[in-house]
């Protein structure tokens, strides 16, 4: 699989879920702990979905997607009382998976205190394998980015 680099799609982010830290999401040094950004791009994703209308709410706690993989860069630390957002983008969309980009920005200045990509599967839970995208899924992805002006 090809590599994305995040720093080409900066600009398609075509969704922003904000964060509240909290207490208990900091390490013993007084920042957020590295895995609990993986929680806020998840927060984010499956505001995405619902942005998308892919996935509804009252659907069920199965999104019918699994991470399949995820890169991440830390760029800084994030603290108590820290306002922050994940701005969430699609960078690619195939026959089984999409590739989401994404970015979390200290607010209000924007400043950047990390980014990745997430590769997210298609997957039915019941027959635990991969399945193609729905097609209506592909419909509605790309015509939500297109009314937010991304890919």
């Amino acid at each position: 699989m090809k590599k994305v680099h995040i720093k080409n799609i900066v600009e398609q982010f075509t969704y922003y879920h904000p964060i509240t830290v909290r207490y208990g999401d900091l390490d013993p040094q007084g920042h957020v702990n590295n895995a609990v950004y993986l929680t806020y791009v998840e927060s984010a994703r499956l505001g995405y979905y619902e942005a998308t209308g892919i996935w509804r709410g009252d659907s069920g706690m199965l999104t019918g997607m699994v991470v399949a993989h995820i890169d991440i860069d830390y760029l800084a630390p994030i603290t108590l009382g820290q306002a922050v957002r994940v701005g969430i983008g699609l960078v690619r969309i195939g026959n089984k998976s999409l590739t989401l980009g994404f970015q979390m920005e200290s607010m209000p200045e924007g400043s950047i205190v990390a980014k990745g990509t997430s590769v997210m599967v298609a997957y039915d839970n019941d027959a635990q394998t991969s399945i193609p995208l729905p097609p209506e899924w592909h419909k509605k992805i790309h015509k939500y980015e297109a009314e937010h002006g991304g890919s």
